[in-house]
């Protein structure tokens, strides 16, 4: 009863504690700040060590990129595999066949090497005398020989060298006991190659018997480009200030079958999509331009010097002096593009180069050999005359220009100059 009594007791004290507060809320509005105090709240766990939770996050996540990245290896590997062994690349090592010499850039003696195109392959040998040749080593033999001046349609780009046109007058000049050296190189031009020649001379044992200049429109329009600028890295020409960045692509395109399937993907696309056209036919626009600087009278006049000037190192030299007009293949497809109407007749024009140099010859008295009607008939019976994807002349074409010239300049016949 008095536990009863007790609590009782308890009970009323705290309900008239709570009536006067009641009382007292509504008497002073200002304890309402009351309600805005916070309430007393249980400590918050310890999360754990914030470092330690880090450095888990970074290790999985290094994990995953490890993974990504040895997944995207190994479809890379089995992508490399997979063209290597369907032959669709080839690799040809990173080495280039180019040294510095002359006035620009000549070839490493006694080079070899295999080089791979998309389409083709093709081997370069380079002599003891630093001109392409059969095979390594020495070349000449002290027989008599002719000299073939020229760029890449002389040094011949894309074929083996008993395949060049070059090559195909050795082999008929042979019987002869007259031997034959390919003095052209890619990329030359008539002051380049005016130089080289020199130069080898000047060392040479034995004089040629026989000088053969190869002149077209890209050899005569560009006769003073000369190399200047650039620099031999590796074997391949370079720009001399930024080659690094080439010289990455070439080592990857060289030894990395994937990184040149991924690059053609890329270049199809862009040739897909590119409103450029047909760049081969806009390439040989621009050199039988009739605005080209070469039209000029100061120009032409100035490039008929140089190859006089040639012309008369080579007789002081004992040799005979012969020009051969022989014009690329992409010549005949802007004269059909002419006849046809799709091109403008007055925006090029192709006789002028063979024209330039026939009156030269005949006013200084040096043989001329015009390959062109020879070509142009091929042309019209609807024959290739040059590589796959690539404009330098094909194997038939290059025989069909070996033989003729060889009919034209074999020993036996009487020449101009002698």
């Amino acid at each position: 009863m008095l536990e009863s009594s007790s609590g009782q007791a308890v009970s009323l004290a705290c309900a008239r504690e709570a009536f006067v507060f009641q009382s007292d809320f509504k008497k002073n509005p200002a304890m309402s700040d009351v309600q805005s105090l916070p309430l007393p709240s249980k400590p918050a766990k310890p999360l754990g060590n914030t470092a330690a939770n880090a450095k888990r996050g970074f290790l999985r996540t290094g994990v995953q990129a490890v993974l990504v990245l040895c997944v995207i290896m190994g479809c890379l590997a089995m992508l490399e595999s997979g063209l290597r062994l369907t032959g669709r690349y080839k690799m040809s090592g990173i080495e280039g066949y180019l040294a510095p010499g002359g006035i620009s850039f000549g070839l490493k003696k006694n080079a070899s090497k295999t080089v791979y195109w998309r389409t083709r392959s093709f081997a370069v040998h380079i002599s003891d005398l630093g001109f392409r040749a059969p095979k390594t080593g020495p070349h000449l033999t002290g027989k008599p020989y002719y000299a073939v001046l020229g760029a890449s349609d002389v040094f011949g780009n894309g074929l083996d060298y008993e395949q060049t046109f070059v090559g195909v007058l050795a082999e008929k000049l042979a019987p002869h006991q007259v031997e034959v050296l390919n003095i052209g190189i890619g990329g030359h031009h008539l002051l380049e190659q005016s130089a080289m020649f020199e130069q080898y001379t000047k060392s040479a044992t034995q004089a040629p018997a026989m000088v053969i200049i190869v002149l077209q429109p890209l050899f005569i329009g560009g006769y003073d480009d000369i190399h200047q600028g650039t620099t031999v890295r590796r074997g391949e020409l370079f720009p001399e200030k930024n080659w690094r960045l080439p010289l990455a692509k070439m080592i990857l395109a060289n030894s990395s079958a994937s990184f040149c399937f991924f690059r053609d993907a890329i270049r199809n696309i862009q040739a897909r999509y590119s409103s450029r056209g047909d760049t081969s036919v806009s390439f040989y626009v621009q050199r039988y331009s009739t605005k080209h600087p070469i039209r000029s009278p100061e120009k032409s006049g100035d490039f008929l010097e140089k190859l006089e000037d040639l012309e008369a190192y080579i007789r002081s030299l004992g040799a005979v002096p012969v020009c051969v007009y022989c014009p690329p293949a992409g010549g005949f497809q802007l004269n059909d593009l002419v006849a046809k109407g799709e091109l403008a007749s007055d925006l090029v024009d192709s006789r002028f180069f063979a024209d330039l140099v026939r009156m030269h010859c005949e006013s200084k008295g040096v043989k001329f050999i015009n390959v062109e009607p020879l070509l142009q008939q091929r042309y019209d019976r609807g024959e290739q005359l040059n590589l796959d994807g690539d404009g330098h002349f094909n194997e038939p074409t290059s025989r069909l220009v070996g033989e003729y010239l060889y009919e034209q300049l074999k020993p036996d016949r009487q020449l101009p100059g002698k």
